[in-house]
């Protein structure tokens, strides 16, 4: 059920083993690529894992000779074709989700799937000390505890060295709450997640994942039957352009927000910090988003800015103000300074939640905690074949950008006519991948990979549909 002649996908294997069947070793492998139904993998730039799940049919009594404990380990090897380079991904299975009978004697078990290496951090909790920077504590921490490449550009943060102490976490809760205290220059917030095409984890800021050009800039997507239509070009001999550039669905929900942000604090805020051993305060007056927004839109394109219909409503004005001005959330926190000291026992050493001497670096955690939330204030959901992100030499998927084009909806010829005017500009332009399903459906031969997408401004367009 793997694979037919008009397949868009190969699955070439899926080694099943279980540490408690002795006799399911590399010797002895038990391939179960014949019983597969329907394979999800998810992945976000949240998260620093995979999961996923499989519907298996299970005609051969499967589950009543080897069992499911939520213990085995499941090894897919997926390709594009029979000479293709195959992405293989290691999972363990953590459970069925679903079982259902489809006749008396067939059954279908959907099963969930989780990546080792985030399997092996929920069972295992860490109680140490670490020095450094942020990024150089979570390197640190992959390394020594879970095994995993990290990848990412050094020194490019602004956080200052720290000591923190990790009070019995699991890994990757650990490296997660040290992600969230990183921060650019320009407020970047930073990303740290697996992808599906590799085994690394990456941490990347979004000033980073947004500068890079859209993979696809010379041919985007696009939501126009027309346009589907007319593109003779080919990205390979046997599949047209057309075929693998079109988008098959286009969604949206709980999108635009002004109040939502602002509720948040996302767009106009203020942050204090007491220090208990010093008790002083350290207050930033305002943080107005406006101003941060446009900085970041300047330092990743300068031919733009924030003029737009997809971030928010930042001319709103309340009493006569606007809305950037007001601090709709006070951000408070408490610090105790000279707490930690380098090994000469004199200078002293940041914290977690402390600027040793940087009292600016403080306003970072509102810029970066706003420029996320205003990034996920308008996430669209698209979905595409998935052919090419089974080709090898494409740097593509998770955290990169794609070029969409998203037809205006109008039935007026005259608008039409008009290029500027042909191709909705708030659907339209170079978005980051944030999110993604990898669907693969055996009896249709189907590959499908549906995206969340989301950018800052509407002022990235790539030309008429």
């Amino acid at each position: 059920m793997s694979s037919s002649p008009q397949s868009q996908y190969i699955i070439q294997s899926a080694i099943f083993t279980a540490d408690r069947l002795p006799g399911l070793d590399a010797s002895e492998p038990v391939d179960i690529k014949g019983a597969i139904a329907e394979l999800n993998i998810h992945e976000s730039v949240e998260l620093p894992y995979l999961t996923g799940s499989v519907a298996l049919v299970d005609g051969v009594m499967f589950k009543g000779i080897f069992g499911i404990k939520g213990s085995e380990r499941l090894e897919i090897a997926i390709a594009a074709d029979k000479n293709s380079k195959p992405v293989i991904k290691k999972f363990m299975i953590t459970g069925i989700a679903k079982n259902v009978s489809a006749n008396e004697r067939t059954d279908v078990y959907v099963l969930t799937l989780m990546e080792e290496h985030a399997y092996a951090s929920s069972v295992i909790k860490i109680s140490e000390a670490y020095t450094g920077k942020p990024e150089e504590i979570i390197l640190n921490i992959f390394n020594s505890h879970l095994n995993k490449r990290l990848i990412y550009d050094a020194g490019f943060a602004k956080q200052q060295r720290m000591k923190v102490n990790i009070p019995y976490w699991n890994p990757l809760h650990a490296t997660e709450w040290l992600r969230d205290r990183m921060a650019a220059a320009s407020g970047s917030p930073y990303f740290l997640y697996a992808s599906f095409r590799d085994d690394n984890i990456r941490l990347e800021d979004l000033e980073t994942l947004l500068t890079r050009n859209a993979w696809n800039e010379d041919f985007p997507y696009s939501y126009s039957q027309t346009a589907h239509s007319i593109v003779p070009d080919k990205i390979s001999p046997s599949q047209p352009r057309a075929d693998l550039m079109h988008v098959k669905s286009f969604s949206a929900d709980k999108i635009e927000s002004t109040l939502r942000l602002a509720q948040s604090g996302a767009i106009g805020s203020e942050f204090k910090t007491m220090d208990v051993t010093s008790a002083s305060y350290v207050t930033n007056k305002n943080h107005d988003s406006k101003v941060t927004l446009n900085n970041f839109i300047n330092k990743i394109d300068t031919n733009q800015d924030i003029n737009s219909s997809i971030g928010y409503d930042h001319n709103l004005k309340i009493k006569n103000r606007d809305i950037g001005s007001l601090n709709s959330k006070v951000f408070s926190s408490v610090v105790s300074s000279s707490l930690f000291y380098e090994e000469d026992g004199k200078t002293p050493i940041a914290g977690y939640h402390e600027e040793n001497k940087q009292e600016a670096l403080y306003k970072l955690k509102i810029k970066s905690a706003s420029l996320r939330a205003i990034l996920l204030n308008n996430v669209f959901s698209i979905t595409v074949p998935g052919q090419v992100y089974l080709v090898d030499d494409l740097d593509i998927g998770i955290g990169s950008t794609i070029a969409l084009n998203y037809a205006s909806p109008t039935q007026d010829e005259d608008i039409l006519k008009i290029g500027d005017l042909n191709i909705d500009k708030d659907r339209s332009g170079k978005f980051l991948v944030y999110r993604t399903r990898h669907t693969f459906i055996t009896g249709e031969g189907t590959y499908n990979v549906k995206m969340d997408i989301v950018k800052l401004t509407d002022k990235t367009s790539t030309g008429s549909v």
